[in-house]
């Protein structure tokens, strides 16, 4: 890494190096605000800008290397804070406690030495789960091992309807292929020989391969034996035929994490800007968007250009404390459910019980340490994440339910005619579902309404918004998108889920969508979703299997 781009480790030891240089100035001002607050006019104002005073330094010095020095501010902070509430002698003591630490604060020399390197330099150790990728960006490479080319082939071309680049192997050939590629998943065709089916026959390089790589076992035998030998192989799943395309498509995007996630968002409110700066960079460092602002009156504005996920908040800041500021927060009602999580040198659990009764959710102590500050914050975005899923997620496919849906509209539909940008909204209906239901049932209906599911949300681009509007119709937004781009990708999506094979109890059938689209720059916004459902109407009354433009004829 060039010096003109220091490394994530390098550019929070320049932040601990820019405080170092800064302490001397602080100290004296810490000094300072002392002795103005024991002269005898003094204000009790005095007294807590000294106490605020202390508090910051404290933190601050915790975050930014210098430990020792936070556990001895921290402590004369304690001090002044008895002193506030006492009287006479007592106070006189106190006082002089007081003064005598102040005398001893010095800074420590820097807690990490020059040129240490550790895995945390590139950010391994804060880093979160991370999807494998494809150093070239090309779709990510299935290996499959399966000894009948009939099926490999239909396998390889029905896997590749939901984004999968899938490369045959022979066994024999496994080695120098794990040289030349390596994949993110490797589906393998055992057969567990009577008699011997503690040692299926999986080569040692499948072996290895099994310790960093899912590997999916296929199988004609479903028997315990077999399906033990194929735990003890280091094997992630065991399936039978005949195959289930969707089941296997849903089971490789969950061992692989190919269900993209956008970076956690995270607003981060301290009035003592270095520790907000410090801890902002620690989180971008584990890949998340983490915005700092150091002025409460700042929070309303940051709040709509972040859209956080957590809030991280310091309790005690001058003009407005934590309290109020989280109480703020709460007033308004999109963002009622997000977490806030003071983060504070205040240790008293009791305080931070009382804290946290006014609107906060949990109560972090500072200083604390980079690895368990991504840690708690991944931990508390993702239980946000699942329970706001609940809540505007259609059960069956994962998909936006209505609701959400037309919430993603709105805010669409607005942002597209601020900036003059192309959008489209696209109503699909699966042709003949109830014919479905009524030949196969219920649950092959249910597998059919997911395999749609699943084959938009790998085909479609991460910013289109996909939701289930109800029974088999589906709605998808597209942004920055011309009618005739979005009419040309509907069509090929057609193309491809007519293709899919659709199994129930050995009997395979196809299944095709027809679609409505509509465009913002020709209709208004509130208009969008029932002028795309006319031609939607429009596409069934034609014949199916067809995408009808309003206003422009057939597809």
């Amino acid at each position: 890494m060039s010096s003109s781009q220091p490394s994530r480790r390098g550019r929070l030891r320049q932040m601990e190096a820019q405080f170092l240089k800064e302490l001397p100035t602080l100290l004296y001002e810490l000094e300072a605000a002392w002795s103005h607050a024991l002269e005898p006019a003094s204000p009790p104002s005095a007294l807590d800008g000294f106490i605020h005073r202390a508090h910051s330094l404290a933190g601050t010095s915790g975050t930014l290397g210098q430990p020792a020095l936070g556990r001895h501010t921290k402590e004369i902070e304690c001090l002044a804070e008895r002193l506030r509430q006492t009287e006479g002698p007592v106070r006189s003591e106190l006082a002089a406690r007081i003064s005598a630490r102040i005398r001893m604060l010095k800074p420590q020399s820097p807690q990490v030495a020059e040129g240490q390197e550790t895995a945390e330099e590139d950010g391994a150790a804060l880093s979160g789960s991370s999807r494998t990728k494809t150093a070239d960006g090309q779709a990510p490479c299935l290996l499959l091992i399966e000894n009948d080319p009939r099926v490999a082939a239909e396998l390889s071309e029905q896997l590749g309807h939901f984004g999968w680049d899938v490369v045959r192997c022979a066994r024999t050939q496994l080695d120098r292929m794990l040289d030349a590629r390596r994949p993110v998943a490797i589906i393998s065709d055992e057969i567990l020989t009577e008699g011997h089916s503690s040692d299926p026959r999986l080569g040692p390089s499948t072996q290895r391969l099994a310790t960093h790589t899912p590997v999916i076992i296929v199988s004609d035998r479903w028997d315990w034996d077999s399906r033990l030998a194929a735990v003890r192989t280091g094997a992630d799943a065991y399936l039978t035929r005949p195959l289930d395309i969707h089941r296997l498509a849903d089971l490789l995007d969950k061992l692989t994490g190919e269900q993209p996630q956008d970076a956690y968002r995270v607003l981060i409110l301290d009035d003592e800007a270095r520790s907000g700066d410090y801890y902002a960079e620690v989180l971008r460092g584990a890949g998340m968007h983490a915005v700092a602002i150091s002025e409460p009156r700042r929070l309303l504005d940051s709040l709509n250009e972040v859209n956080p996920e957590l809030i991280l908040m310091d309790l005690h800041m001058p003009d407005c404390n934590g309290i109020e500021a989280a109480r703020i927060v709460r007033q308004d009602e999109r963002y009622a459910s997000v977490p806030i999580v003071f983060l504070s040198g205040e240790s008293d659990r009791q305080r931070q019980l009382s804290a946290m009764g006014t609107g906060a959710d949990d109560f972090l102590t500072k200083p604390i340490g980079d690895t368990y500050l991504v840690s708690a914050v991944e931990l508390r975005i993702a239980r946000f994440r699942s329970l706001t899923a609940l809540i505007r997620q259609d059960s069956l496919t994962g998909l936006l339910n209505r609701i959400a849906f037309d919430l993603q509209v709105e805010a669409e539909t607005s942002r597209a005619s601020r900036s003059g940008s192309p959008l489209v909204l696209a109503m699909l209906d699966i042709d003949h579902f109830k014919r479905i239901n009524d030949t196969y049932g219920h649950p092959v209906g249910d597998r059919v309404i997911k395999s749609l599911a699943q084959l938009l949300r790998k085909r479609l681009r991460r910013y289109d918004i996909i939701g289930r509007y109800g029974g088999e119709e589906f709605t998808i937004l597209m942004p920055d998108t011309p009618l005739a781009a979005a009419e040309k990708v509907l069509n090929e999506l057609r193309e491809q889920f007519s293709l899919l094979h659709l199994s129930s109890v050995g009997d395979q059938f196809h299944c095709t969508f027809s679609a409505g689209l509509a465009a913002l720059d020709d209709h208004p916004s509130q208009e969008l979703t029932a002028v795309a459902d006319a031609a939607l109407y429009e596409a069934k009354r034609l014949g199916r299997n067809r995408v009808v433009c309003a206003d422009t004829g057939i597809g």
